[in-house]
């Protein structure tokens, strides 16, 4: 029986984890499966700690993953009857971290105060609580001074990015922390990849 052998890639292609944009020519796009699941999470909380302290207190393993924002790490364990995930972005402030029901659940602020409780740790290490990815109504739009506006005008009324409204839920209350580094220019992308400043994370 002959074996069957596949050819190489062809010389043209980039990596299938890299995004194709206008200029790729590898037909396949390769996910990780953080990036497939997590469009279906439910964030319930940011909190001030790295992933780490929380993983060696639970005994978790700390998976490194990636999505087309960046590399990260997380975990993901149940507890309790919540399924939760922490994760932390390599490009976010150092000691932050998102907490996220893998099955949402309405009961959300007792499944944060059950992981504190399990922690050890208490309501000052959590920077914001719900998901700053959406806003009350009458917050849902900011001014151009405030969303960065290129051309410098002020007081005109624009839609409230995703990542605007993150830097303002973790700079109003951790004032030490850096905001998150959105500038991609400063910031050398993963594998090549080069993201647009209001990238959404979670999109498919």
């Amino acid at each position: 029986m002959t074996e069957n052998e596949v050819p190489g890639p062809e010389p043209d292609w980039q990596p299938a984890t890299e995004p194709p944009y206008d200029i790729g020519k590898n037909p396949a796009y390769q996910y990780s499966v953080w990036e497939h699941s997590a469009p279906l999470f439910q964030m319930i909380g940011v909190l001030a700690l790295p992933v780490q302290p929380v993983a060696q207190r639970l005994r978790l393993h700390v998976e490194r993953s990636w999505d087309g924002l960046d590399e990260l790490d997380v975990v993901l364990f149940r507890l309790d009857g919540f399924s939760f995930a922490i994760s932390k972005h390599d490009g976010n402030p150092l000691g932050v971290s998102c907490v996220w029901l893998t099955q949402p659940h309405e009961q959300a602020d007792k499944a944060l105060d059950t992981l504190l409780e399990v922690v050890g740790i208490d309501e000052e290490a959590v920077t914001f609580r719900g998901d700053p990815r959406e806003e009350p109504a009458e917050q849902q739009t900011d001014t151009a001074r405030d969303v960065g506006s290129p051309n410098g005008v002020s007081g005109t009324t624009l839609p409230t990015s995703l990542w605007a409204r993150f830097r303002r839920a973790i700079g109003a209350t951790s004032p030490h922390q850096p905001a998150p580094d959105t500038d991609t220019s400063r910031r050398p992308a993963r594998k090549g990849r080069h993201f647009p400043v209001d990238h959404k994370p979670y999109s498919r």
